[in-house]
């Protein structure tokens, strides 16, 4: 993480240089590490932190693009190479995209753990302030770390800032000690957030939702039935406690006015993203670098209009393109990180894969099947569910990312999208591996 750790400090003393140029005071940032000796500089410090998800290797662009573009919802239609190397499945390890994604995960982190080292020595806040701004970081740090393991597999676990160039040569851990410490902070999240709902920030019932994600990833990789059952728990105590609701309609998620965003990244004019930019056609102003591949189009189920209308539109030459994010101009689409819907689906997958009660199953794929204005699914076979449970994350969280991580999960990858093993994970980014002296390469790149 040496190339991080010299981008870090670099841009610390570049800020630094031209706050005493200008004479002013940072309100959006850290200058040096002295700012987080009071309440205000933590609070500037943790919107610091949220804004890493405004990166382009997040939900500014390619956290959605690339979740998507590695497996089978896209096709890449444009000019950009490093994506195309995507879709292609056989990724370089000097690919820019990939190596922009584990930077900026590892921004993250680094922005996490330096709040988190320096809460202990602040004094100015109440014990509520400093649990929120704990459960915050470990939140973050959290979905940072489980981030980077879908898509590298095991990665170094970071859990002190780095502020200089003594402690940046770390060998990756496990994908198992991932887990591990993702579960560690999620589960003291969840005991120190707060239950209340504010847009953009996690709260308990966030850290519960990615705590029922994880555990789900845990037990597929590990086979332990105890790991379903804690990911049914999690995802029930959501659906039962929270009071989020799914949209009344499908189209109405992405209108701004819905109450299932569990956790969703908020963008504006100053802070915004280029989703549809990279999705829009260029006869409609945008790159057109990305579109939905003609195979999801085929399968989508007769009926399945209204998420289909809400999901693809065509242009006047026929070509499809993604409506999920349509603000070109500003970029302020809201981006999703959780929502309701996957806490039913979750649930549904733990049953089929643990052989749990079929009609619980059935019941809560049916929930999101009539919401999208569909028949109701009436299989008694658990391969036939565990199918079913794919098929319907796949078009109802379709372009929000998540379609390469549920077929790895599932160990469905090498079947559906042909490829071998090892490259259901991405090379380590050659600038990580040039330089970090304990670096090792994933096997097959």
């Amino acid at each position: 993480m040496k190339k991080i750790t010299y981008l870090i400090l670099l841009a610390t003393m570049a800020f630094s240089g031209c706050t005493k140029m200008l004479d002013i005071e940072p309100t959006d940032a850290i200058a040096d590490y002295t700012a987080l000796k009071d309440r205000a500089g933590i609070e500037h410090a943790v919107t610091g932190t949220y804004n890493t998800l405004h990166a382009a290797g997040l939900y500014y662009r390619n956290q959605i693009i690339v979740g998507d573009l590695s497996a089978d919802n896209l096709v890449f239609t444009g000019t950009t190479l490093d994506y195309e190397q995507i879709s292609s499945k056989l990724i370089p390890a000097d690919n820019a995209i990939i190596d922009g994604m584990w930077s900026a995960n590892y921004d993250g982190i680094n922005r996490a753990n330096n709040v988190l080292n320096s809460l202990p020595a602040v004094s100015d806040m109440t014990q509520g302030e400093r649990d929120d701004f704990e459960g915050q970081m470990l939140f973050l740090r959290a979905f940072f770390h489980f981030n980077l393991s879908n898509f590298f597999g095991g990665v170094p676990i970071k859990t002190k800032p780095t502020l200089d160039l003594s402690n940046i040569d770390q060998a990756k851990n496990s994908i198992e000690e991932v887990y591990a410490q993702v579960i560690e902070d999620l589960v003291s999240a969840e005991q120190k957030l707060p239950a209340t709902s504010v847009t953009g920030k996690a709260n308990s019932f966030a850290a519960t939702a990615l705590l029922a994600r994880v555990y789900l990833a845990q037990f597929h990789l590990t086979n332990d039935a105890a790991k379903a059952t804690l990911a049914i728990e999690k995802a029930t105590k959501v659906i039962a406690e929270s009071g989020y609701v799914l949209a009344p309609a499908y189209g109405d998620l992405f209108g701004g006015t819905e109450n299932e965003g569990i956790f969703t990244v908020v963008f504006d004019a100053q802070n915004r993203n280029r989703l549809a930019q990279y999705f829009f056609p260029r006869s409609m102003t945008g790159r057109y670098e990305v579109a939905p591949s003609p195979e999801f189009i085929a399968g989508y189920e007769a009926d399945d209009t209204l998420r289909k209308v809400a999901s693809i539109a065509y242009d006047d030459g026929n070509l499809p393109y993604v409506t999920k994010y349509t603000d070109i101009t500003t970029g302020t689409d809201p981006v999703f990180m959780i929502r309701l819907a996957e806490m039913y689906l979750i649930r549904a997958e733990a049953l089929a894969f643990t052989s749990g009660d079929k009609q619980s199953i059935r019941d809560d794929v049916n929930v999101i099947r009539t919401r999208a204005g569909l028949v109701s699914i009436d299989s008694d076979d658990y391969t036939a569910l565990q199918l079913a449970v794919e098929h319907e994350r796949q078009y109802e969280f379709a372009f929000e990312g998540l379609r390469r991580f549920d077929l790895v999960r599932t160990k469905r990858a090498t079947t559906v999208l042909g490829i071998e093993q090892d490259y259901t994970i991405f090379p380590i980014p050659l600038s990580e591996f040039n330089t970090n002296k304990l670096m090792k390469q994933n096997q097959g790149y």
